[in-house]
């Protein structure tokens, strides 16, 4: 397994994270000794980073997390987990924060976690229903966070990179966080390269630049776009079975569509699988400190770190893969205004 510095920061991580979400759902709805031989198994192999919330399945993903990596021993894996403001929350910030953020070190089990995010999204203008704070807000929030450091209950701090992207470029460069969650997949690469002209996905303008500018580690989210691009239509029973796209096309069919034109790869022999293709595709941008896989059993983390072991993509498949993303969306968007 391959290790990066995580920005600034003194901290190693897999190339490969451990995703204790509730898409995947195995830290949320799992058997506990799905739980137990998974984790040890990426461990086992080198994956130490595990990143959960408050939000995933209301506190659970915590809990199951922090007694898993108890119950196992592993004092020395690397945690993130989450605060996220809800609308009542907004009229006294810092002791929202403070309350989260004592009560999601409780649910795993530590005095201290490794860092915390923000995981609302980042606008120029707070909406607290639709879970958008500014840089008001933000700024409240990181009062809260540089307090909690000089405690000693968390060691860095950072943001939720989904929003609005120039406000989140904008906060990135004046609160300069330690980390920041970012989407990044085959469909839309555009937090590390230039989009393609017309680009019908959000466009992040090469944001791991700002976030390396001020010595922030990526994460990289939705590698594989919610499982669009697993190349398997139908979900576990335990994955969320309705999942709206982040950053890419309206509906989970559109990127489903899209996804298909990176069939070459498997037909060409460059991977055994869609899902081998899609992590090589995260791994191979050293801007992106550590991919994120969300799962729902045993076999998905040993699919993962198979994968990741085979390494990244050589230039040249890379390159194709950007001419392709190029040609696909212009060229569909070329047939909507005809």
């Amino acid at each position: 397994m391959e290790y990066r510095r995580f920005g600034s920061t003194d901290i190693d991580v897999s190339v490969l994270g451990f995703g204790c979400g509730a898409v995947g759902g195995l830290m949320v709805r799992g058997e506990h000794e799905d739980m137990i031989r998974s984790v040890e198994y990426a461990l086992e192999h080198g994956v130490n980073y595990f990143d959960t919330a408050r939000m995933y399945g209301d506190g659970l993903s915590e809990i199951h997390t922090g007694a898993i990596l108890r119950e196992i021993g592993a004092s020395d894996a690397i945690v993130g987990t989450k605060v996220r403001l809800s609308p009542s929350e907004y009229s006294d910030i810092p002791n929202a924060i403070e309350t989260q953020i004592e009560n999601s070190l409780s649910r795993l089990g530590l005095d201290s976690v490794d860092i915390v995010y923000t995981h609302d999204r980042i606008g120029a203008i707070p909406s607290p229903f639709q879970g958008v704070i500014s840089e008001r807000e933000l700024e409240q929030i990181v009062t809260v966070f540089e307090r909690f450091v000089e405690a000693g209950k968390i060691r860095y701090w950072g943001f939720n990179g989904l929003g609005e992207t120039i406000a989140i470029k904008d906060c990135v460069a004046q609160f300069k966080p330690s980390g920041i969650h970012t989407c990044f997949n085959m469909l839309n690469a555009s937090s590390v390269e230039a989009a393609p002209p017309r680009f019908s996905y959000q466009d992040y303008e090469n944001l791991s630049s700002v976030a390396a500018s001020v010595g922030a580690g990526t994460v990289g989210i939705r590698v594989l776009a919610a499982g669009a691009l697993t190349g398997i239509t139908e979900r576990h029973e335990i994955a969320a079975q309705s999942v709206a796209p982040i950053a890419t096309g309206e509906t989970l069919d559109d990127d489903f569509n899209k996804a298909s034109n990176f069939n070459f790869l498997i037909t060409e022999g460059y991977a055994s699988s869609m899902v081998e293709a899609a992590i090589r595709f995260s791994i191979s941008f050293e801007e992106i400190s550590t991919s994120l896989v969300g799962l729902s059993s045993f076999d998905h983390i040993e699919q993962a770190i198979s994968a990741a072991d085979k390494g990244p993509f050589d230039g040249e498949v890379i390159e194709r893969l950007k001419e392709l993303r190029t040609t696909f969306i212009t060229n569909t968007l070329s047939l909507i205004h005809i």
